[in-house]
């Protein structure tokens, strides 16, 4: 009887040794052995699959799959800080289905579960209440009071939001005209901004006989021909298209990110003018036609010069329009037809995680700049000193330069030779103050800097220079803006979006050590606080 006893209790002592783990290697789970066998503590502790303790909504702001590191942004802090991942970290789409972390890219609005301590992310989904315009042009970033327009819809533009181009940050003043972006957000805020598309330069070298003449890019770029112009030009592959007079020329150019290309077109001979008649059949018949900006009447054929012509039709209930010609015949016949004017059409919802790509701007036009001038008031370009300075790709002198101040949005072009050429877009209203800027000093050329450009001096020869293949990083904090001090004292921010923070100026982001976030308190993953704490 006792020997069953004793085995009964030795069965037991052995069965809860197995359920409760007390064993020693057991105990020293998270600890390690020195040399001596003394037991150190790690700190390593023992963590289920997906656990966490944090989560915020946050925009990527870089993926380092070299360190297994992704770097966000808090939109209610500005702050950035560095989380880590591994094998076991679940990458969802907004809708639950699977990625991988290279499908992460900077600017994405996600939701982001972790564990504070570690800085070990559990898992991150695209947010389901983040909405995006994807490649699109038809944008304004510069509304009065931090707003945006996309298409028809309003959208606040806070100080934080990100915006990115070639993967650095940089400020809504770097993003120009044309430039092709994707746009995020939740509800009516803008999250992020990130350029797809960016934009170079054109010069004409030996131009003078086309001056007065016609040039046109694509279907993007139309516009007279103008002594010492630099063209502001999206990137990509063209056929240009150049005429004056009778004379009319095509040849091809690619135009690179940040660079600027020079276009010889001393080889067209200019000849005697000839004129076309053309003959017009317009609909409704009593619309108003003007061509190149005069009122002409079409009741018989009217008589243009070889080359490219704006002719805009205008009738009460009808929308307006506005073409180019280009007559290079004696005779020829043309018929247009307006639409008439249509009801409003509702907005894009502002809270709706799918939003559909807003119909871009027609391309008609040769500046979408509106040009209603104030009374007398006047920009002043006051730095960097000595760079060429032009305004919507037409020459107005060498800094500290001014030029008058015509509400609406407006490209400044910064060039010198031997630095890299950049863009800033600036916003005038119409306050009846004049407005001065000062922009951050043009970054040098590299020896590894590659394309062609020229510089033009004052007294318009030009020289071949290196062209940057990147754009400059400067903060664009140094590229501000003051009212004059005869118009008052107030300071007048016309990005509509400057960042106090920008880890792009040093051309890196944030190291680990500045993004180290304080130990989570004590929590599980179904009560995980919101980050910021």
């Amino acid at each position: 009887m006792h020997g069953r006893i004793s085995q009964v209790v030795t069965v037991v002592m052995i069965m809860v040794l197995l359920i409760t783990g007390c064993t020693s290697q057991a105990f020293n789970i998270g600890m390690a052995k020195d040399k001596e066998h003394n037991v150190v503590d790690t700190g390593f502790s023992v963590s289920s699959v997906g656990s966490y303790d944090s989560a915020d909504t946050a925009v990527v702001m870089a993926v380092d799959q070299e360190n297994s590191s992704v770097i966000f942004m808090n939109m209610d802090t500005g702050r950035q800080y560095t989380l880590y991942y591994d094998g076991t970290t679940y990458v969802t789409d907004k809708y639950d289905g699977p990625m991988t972390i290279s499908q992460i890219r900077a600017g994405d609005v996600v939701d982001v579960n972790f564990l504070k301590g570690k800085r070990q992310i559990a898992n991150i989904k695209e947010s389901p209440s983040a909405w995006v315009y994807e490649d699109i042009e038809n944008y304004d970033l510069g509304g009065i009071n931090k707003t945006a327009s996309i298409g028809s819809s309003t959208y606040s533009l806070p100080d934080e939001a990100v915006v990115l181009s070639e993967g650095k940050r940089v400020e809504v003043m770097d993003v120009v005209a044309k430039d092709r972006v994707t746009i995020r957000g939740i509800d009516h805020k803008i999250y992020s901004i990130n350029v797809e598309r960016g934009h170079g330069y054109l010069r004409l070298r030996n131009e003078q006989a086309l001056i007065g003449g016609w040039i046109e890019v694509g279907n993007t770029v139309i516009r007279e021909i103008t002594e010492d112009m630099l063209l502001v030009v999206p990137e990509g592959s063209y056929q240009v298209a150049l005429s004056n007079g009778g004379v009319s020329s095509i040849k091809d150019i690619v135009i690179e990110r940040d660079k600027e290309t020079v276009l010889d077109v001393g080889d067209i001979e200019i000849v005697q003018d000839k004129v076309g008649r053309i003959l017009f059949s317009v609909n409704p018949a009593d619309a108003e036609v003007t061509i190149d900006g005069e009122s002409v009447d079409i009741s018989s054929a009217v008589e243009l010069p070889y080359g490219i012509h704006q002719v805009h039709l205008e009738a009460e209930g009808y929308d307006s329009l506005t073409k180019y010609i280009q007559v290079g015949s004696e005779y020829a016949k043309l018929s247009f037809t307006l639409e008439e004017k249509k009801e409003d059409t509702p907005t894009v919802s502002e809270n709706s995680p799918e939003v559909k790509e807003p119909e871009d701007k027609p391309s008609d036009s040769v500046s979408e700049n509106t040009i209603s001038p104030t009374q007398g008031n006047k920009v002043y370009i006051d730095a960097p000193k000595n760079v060429e300075v032009y305004v919507d790709s037409n020459y107005v002198g060498i800094a500290p330069v001014s030029f008058r101040k015509n509400i609406g949005s407006h490209t400044v072009t910064l060039r010198k030779s031997g630095y890299k050429t950049k863009s800033y877009t600036i916003y005038l209203y119409n306050d009846g103050e004049d407005i001065t800027y000062s922009f951050a000093d043009l970054e040098k050329e590299t020896e590894s800097s590659s394309g062609n450009s020229s510089s033009k001096n004052p007294s318009g020869s030009s020289t071949e220079n290196p062209s940057s293949s990147s754009s400059s990083t400067e903060t664009p904090s140094s590229g501000s803006s003051t009212e004059n001090p005869s118009s008052g004292s107030s300071t007048e921010n016309p990005s509509s979006g400057s960042s106090t923070e920008n880890p792009s100026s040093s051309g890196s982001t944030e190291s680990v050590s500045d993004n180290i976030v304080e130990p989570p308190p004590s929590g599980d993953g179904d009560d995980a606080p919101r980050f910021p704490y």
